[in-house]
């Protein structure tokens, strides 16, 4: 099934209008009766019945044009991709004409998108557990929505042992370069599979990562991940992003501005990637924090940046 995105009728009345409405007049309606849905093209959605995780899962899936490498494509998994996969998607379709301007290598992945079918409330709960760490003590996370959490260990599972396989006996992959991507909950999932599962993705792109949640427990997974690299190094390669005013919103007085400042959104983000880069050996770590971004805003860049971390590092900005 081809992914439909449906333009918004508000956005186009000004447009599509002859010409002005007498003032105080109501906008004439916009005839959508001869209009086609707008389709991304080499997009795909499906349907999967985890056994891991005992729900359903929407996959969206790009695949780039022309020929496959020889050891496949690599694949971006990309989390919340309900919001973030047409995004990430014509980002992906620009990068070999980017690439070719600059003069540079760059592997055209594979975007699997994860979501959810139905209902958007059903969806967010289903968010707030698959992408929460299994913590011992969940009675007060800081989640005020999240009925359920600590599912994130059963949500791998699936992308890993269910969804991949699965992929791979359809297209040609390459599943030894692999990158996860998410931003907010789907940043500190990120974290999770890092700390726990450092071989499951040889990149992990965490943009505005919840670290602030339940009192910080995925730096208790940090500190074990760093004990164990010591004894036995592991090799990735890692990106950290946050919106430069995610700590101190624009609108910053009030509960907003003392949330903020709270959960030390710059902070957090900032001392786990030096903690990170310290470790040297085969742990590749950046850090970017992008100015005049908040939390609301910080996704879009954080796509552009990850997509090129991950398929071409040279484009990066600041890597000159």
């Amino acid at each position: 099934m081809r992914i439909h995105l449906f333009l918004a009728v508000g956005l186009l009345t000004a447009s599509c209008a002859t010409g002005p409405a007498p003032r105080g007049a109501p906008a004439a309606p916009v005839a959508r009766t001869d209009w086609a849905p707008l389709t991304l093209p080499g997009a795909f959605q499906f349907d999967f019945d985890s056994a891991s995780t005992g729900r359903t899962h929407r996959v969206y899936v790009a695949v780039p044009e022309g020929p496959a490498p020889a050891a496949g494509h690599p694949v971006i998994y990309l989390l919340d991709g309900g919001e973030h996969f047409p995004t990430l998607d014509r980002l992906t379709r620009a990068l070999p004409k980017l690439a070719r301007g600059f003069g540079v290598a760059a592997a055209t992945p594979v975007i699997v998108g994860l979501t959810y079918p139905g209902d958007p409330a059903h969806n967010e709960q289903a968010r707030g557990e698959d992408y929460t760490p299994p913590a011992p003590d969940l009675s007060n996370t800081g989640d005020r929505f999240s009925r359920k959490q600590g599912g994130a260990d059963r949500f791998l599972d699936f992308l890993k042992q269910e969804l991949e396989p699965a992929l791979a006996s359809r297209l040609p992959l390459d599943t030894s370069r692999t990158a996860l991507m998410g931003h907010s909950y789907g940043g500190l999932l990120v974290l999770h599979a890092l700390f726990t599962r450092p071989t499951a993705f040889d990149t992990f792109i965490a943009g505005s990562p919840s670290i602030w949640w339940n009192d910080r427990y995925v730096l208790t997974e940090e500190k074990a991940f760093l004990a164990r690299s010591a004894r036995a190094p592991v090799k990735a390669r890692v990106l950290l992003t946050v919106g430069g005013l995610e700590q101190k919103p624009r609108k910053s007085a009030g509960a907003r501005g003392m949330l903020a400042a709270e959960r030390r959104m710059v902070d957090n983000t900032r001392e786990l990637a030096r903690e990170l880069a310290e470790m040297g050996g085969g742990v590749e770590v950046r850090y970017m924090e992008l100015v005049g971004d908040d939390h609301y805003s910080a996704w879009l860049p954080m796509l552009n940046r990850g997509l090129l971390f991950f398929s071409a590092p040279s484009l990066l900005p600041g890597a000159d």
